[in-house]
């Protein structure tokens, strides 16, 4: 059993894989200040909630953008788990060579979405990830990482808007009635949706203008709300659940 974990600014989500099958994932909210302790029994109370057994873990891999839970993650899976996780970064082979300004400054997260996705989907390709950020990242035909765009995220630009107009009422994401809204709260939706919607084409047509002709594919935890809008693009739930597990695999075969 291998656990994949994705450590994101407001959460992790942890993908538990048996062979080539994800068996569950779930998400722990990302917490700077919690201990190995409780990151573990957390860990191993939602791992048996799912009928699952901690004792079966043969590796674990973490991709993080959040270095201030990194040691408290690996104390947990060493204690709890007996394994030493490995990270996404610099010394882990994922096939895909860097063609950034300052490679270190890759988020371990945009690695490996664009492992998965050329690895599903094939190359050029335009990875979209819709978290706390929106970041588009461009592979080309060359299947070298380019660089890409990065965007706010549609709760985190709506939550800092409200916070900001006294007049404007919070708003839970949620696809409204009609394009133009009836009241504060269905046109705040609406923005949300439809300008959400309309920055991602706008932006991907901005790189097919200066590429080509490239496949997109949509992941992360906003993406479902987005994804019935742009049929083109492909729709990827576990996308970078799928990327971990293969560089996981690729890193232990290059220890053979």
């Amino acid at each position: 059993m291998i656990i994949c974990v994705d450590v994101g600014n407001t959460n992790i989500v942890i993908g538990i894989y048996q062979d080539d099958q994800l068996l569950s994932t779930f998400r722990l909210e990302t917490k700077i200040h919690r201990t190995e302790d409780e990151y573990g029994i957390r860990l191993i109370e939602s791992i048996r909630y799912h009928n699952l057994s901690p004792e079966d873990t043969t590796g674990v891999i973490i991709a993080s953008v959040v270095p201030e839970v990194d040691g408290t993650l690996e104390k947990a899976f060493t204690k709890y788990f007996k394994k030493e996780p490995l990270f996404v970064g610099p010394g882990l082979k994922t096939g895909i060579p860097i063609k950034l300004d300052q490679p270190k400054q890759l988020g371990a997260d945009l690695l490996v979405g664009a492992v998965a996705a050329t690895s599903k989907y094939g190359y050029p390709i335009i990875v979209i990830d819709m978290g706390t950020a929106i970041t588009l990242s461009v592979v080309n035909d060359r299947k070298e990482f380019l660089g890409g765009i990065i965007y706010p995220g549609v709760m985190t630009a709506y939550s800092s808007l409200v916070k900001n107009t006294s007049l404007l009422e919070s708003a839970k994401i949620k696809v409204p009635i009609a394009v133009i809204g009836r009241d504060t709260i269905s046109s705040i939706q609406s923005g949300m949706i439809y300008g959400t919607v309309g920055a991602i084409e706008g932006m991907v047509k901005r790189i097919i203008d200066e590429m080509g002709s490239m496949k997109i594919v949509l992941t992360g935890g906003m993406a479902r709300y987005i994804a019935p809008f742009v049929p083109s693009y492909l729709y990827d739930e576990h996308l970078l659940m799928d990327g971990l597990k293969l560089i996981y695999e690729k890193n232990q075969i290059e220890k053979v």
